[in-house]
């Protein structure tokens, strides 16, 4: 069943697109949503079968298509994001009146670059980065005004995140984890903290 404050994350995995995933959980759980993202713990669960079971809960998706260039001359473009998108798109067609109500955000880094890969996404949500933090939680949190309303100015967000990110960064060291690498920690970790961090902020606030 559809959980409505479930969102669906499918973005690449891996140190470069890191300084845009914190921002984007961040952004998430800020309006008060709960990011759903693969993050497998047994070893006999097929990661596609995780993946689809997080789609069929999550009333919102955000598909980040911005990786679809080699980052070196060595690498191959990644497909994970496009066919995770593609399965998600299916999903909802599947079943219209168990998934009609799902909404999908596509990223992208550049405006009008999707059309020579995959033009078929045409006409839906699409916006657009630049690989730039604070550009990633304004697109978030425009879209999510226009369905939402009740939604914080993004620069609101975006301070809170900057505020966050130090204090994340120093927690991380204490704990000699590394803060520039994605799998130095669980996403389960990274989600409880910004959830405490920010619970403790908006009730600062408050006072």
């Amino acid at each position: 069943m559809i959980n409505e404050s479930n969102v669906f994350i499918n973005c690449p995995f891996d140190n470069q697109y890191f300084p845009l995933l914190k921002p984007l959980l961040f952004t998430i759980i800020y309006i008060d949503l709960i990011p759903q993202i693969s993050e497998t713990t047994d070893s006999g669960q097929t990661r596609i079968n995780h993946i689809v079971k997080l789609m069929s809960v999550s009333k919102y998706s955000i598909h980040d298509l911005s990786r679809i260039e080699t980052i070196s001359r060595k690498d191959y473009p990644r497909f994970n994001m496009p066919f995770e998108c593609g399965i998600d798109f299916g999903l909802k067609a599947s079943n219209k009146e168990e998934f009609g109500a799902k909404k999908f955000l596509i990223l992208e880094k550049e405006p009008y670059r999707y059309k020579s890969i995959i033009s078929d996404i045409s006409g839906n949500d699409i916006k657009f980065h630049k690989n730039d933090p604070q550009e990633i939680i304004k697109s978030i949190r425009d879209w999510f005004k226009v369905l939402k309303h009740e939604v914080p100015w993004y620069n609101t967000i975006w301070l809170a995140y900057a505020e966050f990110e130090a204090d994340f960064e120093l927690i991380l060291l204490d704990n000699e984890y590394d803060p520039k690498s994605i799998n130095s920690i669980t996403f389960s970790d990274i989600i409880e903290n910004m959830t405490a961090w920010i619970k403790a902020f908006k009730e600062k606030r408050s006072i």
